[in-house]
């Protein structure tokens, strides 16, 4: 269902109660797969809580992205206060949306690249979107490729998911490993949270740039 915003303040601050609320999530999974002598939950559990979390946090960004982009055609300005110039004039949020649509049966906001372009389309020198997002295209290109793997498993969805496991390693393990356990692996440049955390880490530093 759509839902019609005003504030960008508002957006954003919705978006990090709803991460923080997963990253809580999380640590209580933790805990429950690790509590002595009688864990409450099972390994598999463990792992699809833990898909389960990205995936939210997936579908989070994802909504996130839509509503800023729409405010941001309204040009309705980032907290930084920057003036925000948009290519459309459209009479407020659901008419922009209907604007970009056009005869499309929906629009994508899974997907950086299309993100990028849609920018570079609407608004003037894609700011503010453009610059945060090109900075982390790797990674939400990496966050596409897992969620597409927790959705589907296709086989175009797992040569994919190859492409993440093989960043990560090095090479291929010899076992794939489902999205949930590489999910609860350490970050290597900060051991002390595994990668779920750093995902959603990566989203709570975006969505501060992009606002």
């Amino acid at each position: 269902m759509s839902v019609t915003r005003r504030k960008i303040t508002s957006v954003y601050g919705d978006f990090v109660s709803d991460i923080t609320r997963l990253k809580r999530f999380d640590a209580q999974t933790q805990r429950n797969f690790t509590a002595r002598g009688s864990p409450s939950i099972s390994r598999w559990q463990l792992y699809q809580l833990t898909e389960s979390i990205f995936f939210s946090s997936f579908r989070t960004f994802e909504l996130f992205v839509r509503d800023i982009f729409l405010l941001y055609t309204l040009e309705k300005r980032p907290r930084s206060g920057r003036v925000v110039k948009s290519w459309l004039a459209p009479r407020d949020f659901l008419h922009a949306e209907g604007l970009i649509k056009s005869s499309m049966t929906h629009l994508d906001w899974t997907s950086p690249d299309v993100v990028i372009e849609r920018t570079e389309l609407y608004l003037k020198n894609g700011f503010p979107i453009k610059v945060p997002y090109t900075s982390r295209l790797s990674l939400l290109r990496d966050c596409k490729r897992l969620r597409n793997q927790i959705a589907h498993s296709s086989k175009e969805a797992l040569n994919e998911y190859k492409k993440v496991l093989q960043s990560y390693y090095g090479t291929l393990p010899l076992s794939i490993p489902r999205v949930g356990a590489f999910l609860l692996e350490p970050d290597r440049i900060n051991p002390s949270k595994h990668l779920l955390i750093k995902y959603l880490d990566e989203y709570l530093y975006l969505a501060d740039n992009l606002t």
